[in-house]
């Protein structure tokens, strides 16, 4: 048996999705200071607080200024765990995980802003499927992705 989904329908959804997510005027800064990531849980709580208890497909961007804003990695996160998983890019995390603070280090070492935007999907269960296509679409650009590209 052979299920469809109307994939001009869902193209459609998945590009008004990628435009938001990818308009790095939608990033917002994070706040570290002296570019110490163990300052980012106390300088961004509103940050934590919009995503918490949120199912999201994120973008963390980099840049010099941010004007120059680069989108660096895509993910998604269900709303259980939106809180943890932006701690574990973005300040600490568990060796087990695959969550991207080396390349977060590097970049705040290097002086750069981080940024991150993000969108709420619903249904849930969405998520896992717009990050495969965004991915896959802009893996030329997503240095810190490695799973999901395309050879």
């Amino acid at each position: 048996m052979v299920i469809s989904f109307d994939a001009k329908q869902l193209e459609e959804k998945f590009t008004e999705a990628e435009e938001s997510l990818l308009d790095s005027n939608n990033a917002k800064n994070l706040c570290y200071d002296n570019y110490d990531c163990t300052t980012f849980d106390d300088l961004n709580q509103d940050f934590l607080g919009e995503i918490s208890q949120k199912s999201v497909v994120y973008c963390i961007w980099t840049g010099n200024e941010k004007k120059n804003l680069q989108p660096r990695y895509i993910g998604h996160v269900a709303g259980k765990y939106s809180r943890q998983r932006m701690r574990n890019h973005l300040a600490k995390k568990h060796k087990k995980t695959g969550a991207q603070l080396k390349n977060t280090m590097t970049s705040l070492a290097n002086k750069e802003i981080v940024a991150v935007s993000y969108l709420v999907t619903e249904p849930h269960y969405m998520r896992k499927a717009l990050e495969d296509w965004l991915i896959a679409k802009h893996c030329d650009r997503l240095t810190w992705n490695k799973a999901g590209k395309t050879k």
